[in-house]
Parts: structure tokens; C-alpha cells; sequence
């Protein structure tokens, strides 16, 4: 199995970011990741850090478009063999595809009058939104931190290697802890209270 390199995790991101198809990362790619993050963790925290953050970036970006895909899949003949899914990946296509199914059936349903609506469904929607918007309170990711821009900020590599920006005066944005501290100590930005 070949040693995975930062760099070659940072191109992967690049390209998971830029194509609207899930890329071909190879069925050994959690392998692999496992033990570059592995062999980074007592030895180089900063990139271990770092590499864990594009990892989970790719991650994030695979998940959008699985959840397009599945979305898809319900009325056209998307499948998981044809979409560069990961092992694991599979599994959770084929579950997403169940749900929306299950979801436009529901819908479907209703809306024929083929189905009586189920009052304590209705509830328990209504309990699932009410946790939605309490969370919603506190949205900043870990180690993220929302802030308000008070003056212009030029386009910026984050710490989380990321790029953010321009931002415009009355921008709310979120960014690293450690970047919403640096504008805010400028004076560029405020923090949301």
C-alpha cells in the first residue's frame, strides 16, 4: 500500500472540490489515511492537525453529493456502483435512497389521500424542529467561531487551509478560532454574541 503524503491529501480535497462527480480515491483510501494520520499524531501535531481537517473536508464534500445522488436515484437509475462510492459509502447510499423514497411515498401519499396523516409524526416533526432551532443557537462548528466583518477583508488562507473571502463589511461568516482572532484584534470583525 502506498504512503499517503500531505500534499497528495490536499489534491484529493482540491479535487473532490472541484468536480460535481464523486472522485475515485482508490479502496484503500481510509487505509491509508488511517495510518498517515497515524504516524503524524506523536510526531508532527500541527500537520496532524491539519491533515485530519482536509480529511474531514473531503469526507464532508463526499457526503453533499451522496445525498444528491441518493436524492437522484429515487426517479432516475443512479446506482451505487456507478458513483466512485467508497466501501463504506455504498451503505449509506443505499440507506439515504431508502429514506427519500419512503419520504416521496409519505408525500405521495397524502397528497392522493391514500394515507391518514399520523398526528403523533406531526409531533414529533414539530419536537425535531423545535432541537433544530436550539442548535441553531450555537451553529459554529468546533473549533470555528462565527463572526461579524466591520471593515473589508481581503480573500485569506485559513488555518484549516481553506480560503475565505473577500469579505464586505456586515459579512457574518464562519472561520477558525484562531483566524476570527486575528480580525478580531484588527478590528476587522466582531464576534456574535
Amino acid at each position: 500500500m502506498e504512503e499517503l503524503t500531505f500534499q497528495e491529501l490536499r489534491k484529493m480535497q482540491k479535487s473532490e472540490a472541484r468536480q460535481d462527480d464523486l472522485t475515485d480515491l482508490g479502496e484503500k483510501f481510509l487505509l491509508r489515511v488511517g495510518s498517515f494520520l497515524d504516524g503524524k499524531k506523536d510526531v508532527d501535531e500541527r500537520e496532524h492537525r491539519n491533515s485530519k481537517r482536509v480529511f474531514d473536508k473531503i469526507i464532508s464534500l463526499r457526503e453533499d453529493k451522496i445525498v444528491k445522488n441518493a436524492r437522484l436515484a429515487v426517479k432516475s437509475d443512479v446506482n451505487a456502483s456507478s458513483l466512485n462510492l467508497l466501501p463504506r459509502e455504498k451503505k449509506l447510499f443505499r440507506e439515504l435512497k431508502s429514506i427519500f423514497e419512503e419520504h416521496r411515498d409519505r408525500i405521495d401519499g397524502e397528497v392522493n389521500g391514500d394515507l391518514d396523516v399520523d398526528l403523533g409524526e406531526v409531533e414529533e416533526d414539530e419536537e425535531f424542529e423545535d432541537d433544530l432551532e436550539a442548535e441553531d443557537e450555537d451553529s459554529a462548528e468546533e473549533g470555528y467561531e462565527v463572526i461579524k466583518v466591520t471593515s473589508h477583508v481581503p480573500e485569506f488562507m485559513g488555518t484549516d487551509l481553506e480560503s475565505y473571502g473577500p469579505l464586505d463589511e456586515g459579512d457574518e461568516v464562519e472561520v477558525p478560532e484562531e483566524n476570527a482572532e486575528i480580525l478580531v484584534n484588527r478590528g476587522s470583525a466582531e464576534r456574535m454574541e
